[in-house]
């Protein structure tokens, strides 16, 4: 009696296989999610920036800072919908503009906020270190 060798995957080996795949998908996917998170802060901060200049173009024409997101030309959306912008304070010579995280994006554990203050040439943006 001869035994023929097959060739292939036993089932036990293709189980094994599943079972690592498995336990390496659940391991790496809340890092992912917080990666995902940390990189689509960067949608709030680009849409600051845009609005910051939007500010400043508006008040070139202007004796003050445009007092909504709309008078300063954008959409209250941030660039890619992570955001939605506001002008919170705005006069001659400061203003105040504030990125609120929407959707998914509320999982920024203390970046949900962002915010830039403009005063007489100093700017400020806060939480500092959602910036960097």
């Amino acid at each position: 009696m001869s035994f023929q060798k097959t060739e292939g995957f036993s089932l036990v080996e293709l189980i094994i296989v599943l079972l690592v795949i498995s336990i390496l998908t659940l391991a790496l996917t809340p890092a992912f999610k917080s990666y995902k998170i940390k990189a689509n802060r960067s949608d709030g901060i680009k849409s600051l920036l845009a609005l910051q200049i939007a500010q400043e173009k508006y008040r070139l024409n202007n004796t003050a800072y445009a007092s909504s997101v709309a008078a300063a030309g954008l959409s209250t959306n941030s660039i890619d919908g992570y955001y939605t912008l506001a002008v919170s304070t705005s006069g001659a010579s400061n203003y105040t503009l504030t990125a609120t995280a929407t959707g998914d994006q509320t999982n920024d554990t203390g970046c949900t906020t962002l915010t830039i203050t403009y005063a007489t040439n100093t700017t400020n943006k806060t939480p500092t270190n959602c910036w960097q």
